[in-house]
């Protein structure tokens, strides 16, 4: 992998981790396009560790709240953890067939266009949600968790995913979009603790940090913009994108 390679992977992390449009199904289909081969997971890995460090700045007010008061937020605490089950059980059963799938760039083009469907007709679910985190119950996180344990493979976004998820359960959009993110923390450093040990020293110290910083800077940039397009009810409108990327995908490539 050159130094352009991975920091052009680097933008496109940050780009689509956040933006509902399947930062997996992006990468898999950028490393198919540049022929890379070699322990392409723990660099994936890496780049999942920038748009973390995006997370936790972005989120940096909730998440002192959270450690701070935690015993105000004692409710909060298990509606995390509940919904942090399911992708924990799911990742740690089907991580070798999650690993086939990113072989099958058709099969990714397919969940492209199942997932911009779910989008485009997440439009009519914008006027029903008003619910508010603090009102969620402990059936809603497993819902939620369980739109994220779907989001394991790539093609399907995890932000857009979960955020579908609590629409679905009443959630108003900013809500949804701040519980998504939070559940994302354990997410992303539960995938860190299953692939870190995985080729680690074959990665380029320099390119590694930089990639890091990258997908954050660019990914803490996605994430306001995300926030924008769900203030304006225009989240749908990812749909579109997925649908064009999953068609050219799954017929063309």
């Amino acid at each position: 992998m050159t130094a352009f390679q991975a920091f052009f992977l680097a933008i496109v992390q940050g780009i689509t981790e956040f933006l509902p449009i399947s930062s997996s199904g992006h990468l898999a289909l950028f490393q198919k396009l540049f022929q890379l081969k070699g322990q392409l997971v723990i660099f994936d890995v890496l780049l999942h560790l920038g748009t973390l460090l995006a997370i936790l700045f972005f989120f940096r007010k909730e998440i002192i709240s959270l450690v701070k008061d935690w015993q105000k937020q004692k409710n909060l605490w298990v509606l995390l953890i509940i919904g942090s089950v399911p992708a924990a059980v799911f990742g740690f059963f089907l991580n070798s067939k999650i690993e086939e799938i990113f072989n099958s760039i058709k099969l990714i083009g397919i969940m492209w266009v199942t997932f911009g469907l779910l989008l485009v007709f997440s439009r009519w679910l914008d006027r029903q949600g008003t619910k508010q985190i603090k009102e969620m119950k402990w059936f809603d996180a497993l819902i939620i968790g369980l739109f994220q344990a779907v989001a394991l493979f790539p093609g399907i976004s995890r932000s857009g995913s979960t955020i579908i998820g609590g629409k679905i359960r009443k959630l108003s959009g900013i809500d949804a979009f701040t519980f998504s993110f939070l559940l994302a923390i354990p997410a992303i450093l539960g995938a860190v603790i299953l692939k870190v040990k995985d080729g680690l020293e074959t990665i380029n110290p320099f390119i590694g940090i930089t990639a890091i910083l990258i997908s954050g800077a660019v990914g803490y940039f996605s994430l306001k913009l995300l926030q924008g397009f769900l203030k304006s009810n225009k989240f749908y409108l990812f749909g579109y994108y997925c649908l064009f990327l999953g068609f050219l995908t799954a017929f063309f490539l």
